[in-house]
């Protein structure tokens, strides 16, 4: 799958919230989320521009794990990149094999997420420790679906929403300089 993505650095949420209400976005849920991020044994990911993390969600009573691998960036104006993810049960079992496997520890990037749907759109607002509050913006492509389109449309809903700048196409990990 192809994650279209595109972040913005903003400089609050509330105007933002009232464009989202004017174009009926529907306010999914609100996370928090920490992202533990590793480097292969293999190849330096800073250098391919690759990821690999467990991302952990506090849900009532229980803890939502997930292992994300994103592939390197694949175009100039923004962060689309192939995206595999999937579910696992234990943070600390999956760690232990990614470290067993000769995985190294880098980082973690906690931050505060306010989801949000519009049409085919996630639209999330990001509050990350030692980066600052952020926008993004995605879509994922289905076979057959025009990436060009896909991403001006993505720069034409933030036009609609009063951001013109402060784009950024740098990770969270990048962002918070750990």
């Amino acid at each position: 799958m192809i994650e279209v993505e595109v972040k913005a650095r903003v400089n609050e949420f509330d105007s933002i919230k009232k464009s989202l209400l004017v174009l009926n976005a529907k306010k999914i849920r609100t996370e928090h989320q920490e992202d533990t991020y590793f480097n292969a044994p293999h190849r330096d990911f800073a250098v391919t521009d690759e990821a690999l993390r467990i991302r952990k969600i506090p849900n009532g009573d229980k803890l939502d794990v997930f292992i994300t691998y994103k592939g390197a960036k694949i175009d100039k104006s923004s962060k689309t990149r192939q995206e595999f993810e999937v579910s696992v049960g234990d943070a600390t079992k999956t760690k232990n094999i990614f470290e067993s496997l000769g995985f190294k520890l880098v980082a973690t990037v906690v931050k505060d997420r306010e989801i949000y749907h519009f049409n085919d759109f996630i639209i999330t607002l990001d509050t990350v420790k030692k980066a600052g509050i952020f926008m993004e913006i995605e879509k994922d492509l289905e076979d057959g679906e025009d990436f060009d389109e896909t991403l001006q449309d993505i720069f034409k809903l933030y036009e609609k929403m009063g951001i013109t700048e402060g784009f950024e196409r740098k990770s969270y990990l990048e962002l918070t300089g750990i």
